[in-house]
């Protein structure tokens, strides 16, 4: 199975990807892939999610679970046998827990080995960063910068009755 998350990105089965990108981007490539209605596609969250509302799929293969905390994602994603398992980073999972970062790292690389996961993320922090380590791919996409205008300096305004405005047009010594 191939999942084309961006026009020259394709991911595939048996990989555990890393992805930061803007929520838009995300739900955009979630909402517009018709061919991950064909595959059974676990959602994950942690304790509150920010994408989730965004993504529109009316596909009876499509399941979402929860995890409170860093075991039950742990344990979600050893009985898992989907296709495509998205897992949106949530690092209040991992407070108090930090002993725990290396084992859920780890059973994202080994259910990648049969499944297509992505770990995602809309800014990279100091947990996601530990997990990606044991990424096959890490993707980052960053909101494309407007370049600034240059500044216009506005000509200097007389006052009613001054006279002319002087301009200095060399550099004069002292």
């Amino acid at each position: 199975m191939e999942f084309d998350l961006h026009p020259s990105i394709t991911l595939q089965t048996g990989t555990f990807n890393a992805l930061i990108a803007p929520e838009a981007l995300a739900a955009g490539a979630l909402n517009e892939n018709r061919e991950l209605q064909r595959f059974l596609f676990l959602y994950v969250c942690g304790n509150f999610s920010r994408l989730l509302p965004a993504i529109s799929r009316r596909s009876t293969n499509f399941d979402v679970q929860r995890a409170f905390t860093a075991y039950q994602l742990q344990a979600i994603l050893s009985g898992s046998h989907h296709t495509v398992i998205f897992v949106e980073h949530d690092p209040s999972l991992y407070e108090g827990a930090d002993e725990v970062i290396g084992a859920v790292a780890s059973a994202l690389h080994d259910v990648g080995e049969s499944s297509l996961v992505i770990l995602y993320a809309p800014r990279e922090d100091a947990t996601f960063r530990a997990l990606a380590q044991q990424a096959d791919r890490v993707f980052y996409f960053a909101p494309p910068v407007m370049p600034s205008s240059p500044r216009i300096r506005r000509p200097l305004r007389r006052r009613h009755g001054e006279g002319p405005v002087r301009e200095q047009t060399t550099l004069e010594g002292f």
